[in-house]
């Protein structure tokens, strides 16, 4: 690869990297002033239907877009699957998610354990009528290495569904249903909107290879061992939360706890908490993993090794941190501090998944990821089983629980799975010791600092504010001081740390090394 070319490809990298990022952030924020807005029973009827619009656009749009961007790479070299047929296929699986969607509306959101819901899951086939022929023609685009259209694509999506979704939350605050109904119907216009874009674009030329029944077999076969694993891998967030739209309430109801939809709305805060932690790891991780490319075998580990310390030390440091500032965060952003031990255990979660999507990125980068699929299977599994044993007992610290583990089950079995050189990353030159010395040391702290601000004056959200801001700002400084004198990270792994470079400027680079 020369170097004009190398340097090409980074550059689209980061384009589509920063609009992903972009793209995430605006979807986890949007929660916080629409729960605000319409109050927990409100977000719990939004909420309990999300995991659908998730999976959809975690499959469609996340895993669907680089599956065929692969695709179309490797037919320049060895042509066998054309665009048209692409498209076609797009299409057709449009409308069979659409129609199954439609069909067994009411069916699900009976199961969900509320029947009023059958209209936002309803408005959602649209969305997933539009979503495969949208991910199609950006992973066109990819394969041809035009990022552009992708990212301006998906960002204006997001701002677009966003507001609408606020929009609904102001008009129809009163009215919870047609509320979550316009909200999830901002998913299809939003698709309308990024198709548009998208064909706005020049779309590289179609090609004209013979369509044949073996044609369909490899394009379905390829697309279930590797693009629907990345996508899966990429929804475990949503897969979990899945899992408790079909089982919480019920499991309340059936246990006779007090006002299982509001219980369920409140715990419902922990998703958007979660997925900014996991955002901002792997995030950090894709956005390194294409300089790979560039490099000899021999050369990758050192970099996955960095990668891999520093995503993890990140979504750690983040976890702990909300977990243990959560009374604050709670009702900073959502106006009061219920549940906040339920949500402090959900977000723990974060450290194991975060593991678990970075070391299977890795893996699938280099073809070793075929047990995957069946760890996750368990992990998904061992969470619906928890849920169940659990609820009964602790009502949503249960569901919260079994969450935990399931994360602790998938990040174990992806580990003992993973290569050994990759295995061996993790305890090289005491690493994982040093991080847990770490994060026990902010939990210490933070917990301290929560100590005493309980004894200057009670938990209030004006005065929240200010004390969330100054902890994390204490934090921060805490957790680079001790990572520096510990010596947690390398030369090399603290220059890929945003301000990495700043740091090693003020504290000198003497001591940054293990």
């Amino acid at each position: 690869m020369t170097k004009q070319k190398s340097q090409f490809l980074f550059q689209q990298t980061w384009i589509l990297s920063a609009s992903s990022l972009i793209t995430k952030v605006l979807s986890a924020f949007y929660r916080v002033p629409l729960q605000n807005l319409v109050g927990n029973r409100g977000f719990f009827v939004y909420q309990q239907v999300y995991p659908l619009y998730g999976l959809c656009t975690a499959v469609a749009l996340t895993g669907l877009p680089m599956f065929v961007s692969q695709i179309i790479a490797e037919n320049k070299k060895h042509p066998f699957i054309s665009q048209r047929l692409l498209v076609r296929a797009a299409f057709l699986l449009g409308v069979v998610g659409a129609l199954l969607l439609g069909v067994n509306a009411t069916q699900l959101a009976i199961l969900m354990g509320d029947r009023r819901l059958a209209p936002l899951i309803l408005v959602l086939a649209g969305f997933y009528l539009l979503a495969p022929i949208e991910a199609v023609y950006r992973g066109i685009y990819q394969g041809h290495l035009q990022m552009l259209p992708t990212a301006i694509s998906q960002v204006m999506e997001q701002i677009i569904r966003v507001g609408i979704i606020i929009t609904a939350a102001i008009v129809w605050r009163a009215d919870y249903y047609k509320m979550g109904t316009w909200a999830h119907a901002g998913a299809t216009i939003a698709a309308v909107m990024a198709i548009i874009i998208l064909l706005s674009f020049h779309l590289p030329p179609a090609d004209n290879f013979p369509v044949t029944i073996d044609t369909w077999y490899q394009l379905g076969r390829r697309f279930l061992t590797d693009g629907l694993l990345l996508s899966l891998f990429g929804a475990l967030l949503v897969l979990l939360q899945t899992i408790d739209s079909f089982t919480m309430v019920q499991l309340l109801i059936h246990y006779h706890w007090p006002h299982p939809q509001i219980l369920k709305g409140i715990y419902d805060r922990a998703q958007p908490l979660a997925q900014l932690g996991i955002v901002i790891a792997v995030a950090f991780a894709t956005s390194i993993l294409p300089q790979l490319v560039d490099k000899k075998p021999s050369q990758q580990w050192p970099l996955i090794s960095q990668i891999l310390h520093v995503a993890l030390a990140l979504a750690a440091c983040c976890a702990v941190g909300m977990a243990t500032l959560m009374p604050q965060i709670n009702t900073f952003l959502f106006k009061d501090a219920q549940l906040s031990g339920t949500l402090s255990i959900y977000v723990l979660a974060v450290i194991f998944i975060a593991y678990a999507v970075i070391t299977n990125t890795i893996m699938q980068a280099q073809h070793q990821q075929k047990l995957n699929f069946s760890i996750l299977v368990f992990a998904l599994i061992v969470k619906g089983v928890g849920n169940c044993w659990l609820i009964e007992t602790y009502g949503t610290l249960g569901a919260s629980l079994s969450t935990l583990i399931a994360s602790i089950v998938l990040a174990v079995g992806i580990h003992y799975n993973s290569p050994p050189l990759l295995r061996e990353c993790l305890f090289a030159n005491h690493f994982l010791l040093k991080l847990s010395k770490l994060l026990v040391a902010l939990a210490v702290l933070v917990w301290g600092m929560n100590y005493c601000w309980r004894l200057i004056e009670p938990l209030q959200r004006l005065t929240s504010i200010w004390e969330v801001l100054i902890s994390i700002a204490l934090a921060v400084g805490f957790v680079v001081i001790l990572s520096y004198r510990w010596q947690l990270f390398t030369l090399q792994e603290w220059r890929l740390i945003p301000g990495g470079n700043w740091i090693l400027n003020k504290l000198g680079e003497h001591n940054a090394f293990r």
